[in-house]
């Protein structure tokens, strides 16, 4: 591995504990089912991935919720459920952020929604009163940029907008998929597998 200036997170499955399989359940509880494929990883919708790169707004995805469902469910509902596979960003993991600040420069490249993004703000603001984006030189969201993992074309884009050497920048992530697409482009990566968490990295 080459020297490291530059690292590169994702966020679900990283820094942030999640689950999907409890939106699932919840999205079953009020009469939304079978919205994922086999793998139980992939949207059988389009609506879930145009949410995630800002194609639609809130509001049209909740709508299009509603119309999937047998039994009526309010917004709030809906909010709810889909908010369920997200869980907390450990104390921990956001001081091992803060220190590795000192030595790197860290980003954030996340595959998320509006949604999403307003609980985990909020609650790691209320939880440790800090901004989470400013743990990092920039965030990138992928409904902010209009670009999702595992295309190449986000990596392009963030490597032009914060003008960084692939060859001295480290990407973790928990998907095989998107850390094969960074190695495309000469980024160095590190695969979190299922059964380790982020902190064996570090310590």
């Amino acid at each position: 591995m080459l020297k490291i200036k530059n690292i590169v997170f994702d966020l679900g499955g990283v820094i942030m504990n999640l689950d999907v399989s409890k939106t699932i359940k919840e999205f079953e509880s009020i009469g939304i089912t079978n919205i994922v494929n086999n793998t139980g990883h992939h949207y059988k919708d389009a609506i879930f991935y145009d949410l995630e790169t800002g194609k639609v707004t809130e509001f049209e995805f909740i709508e299009k919720l509603k119309s999937l469902s047998s039994l009526n469910p309010s917004t709030n509902e809906i909010r709810k459920a889909w908010n369920a596979m997200i869980f907390d960003i450990p104390r921990s993991r956001i001081d091992i952020l803060l220190h590795l600040k000192k030595d790197y420069k860290i980003y954030l490249l996340s595959n998320t929604n509006s949604i999403h993004q307003k609980k985990f703000l909020t609650e790691v603001y209320d939880e440790s009163n800090l901004s989470f984006n400013e743990l990092f030189v920039k965030a990138y969201y992928s409904h902010e940029i209009g670009l999702r993992k595992p295309h190449e074309e986000v990596f392009e884009f963030v490597i032009k907008d914060s003008n960084l050497d692939p060859t001295e920048t480290l990407f973790i992530d928990d998907s095989i998929q998107n850390i094969n697409a960074a190695k495309n482009l000469d980024i160095q990566t590190f695969h979190i597998q299922e059964g380790h968490l982020f902190e064996d990295i570090f310590i």
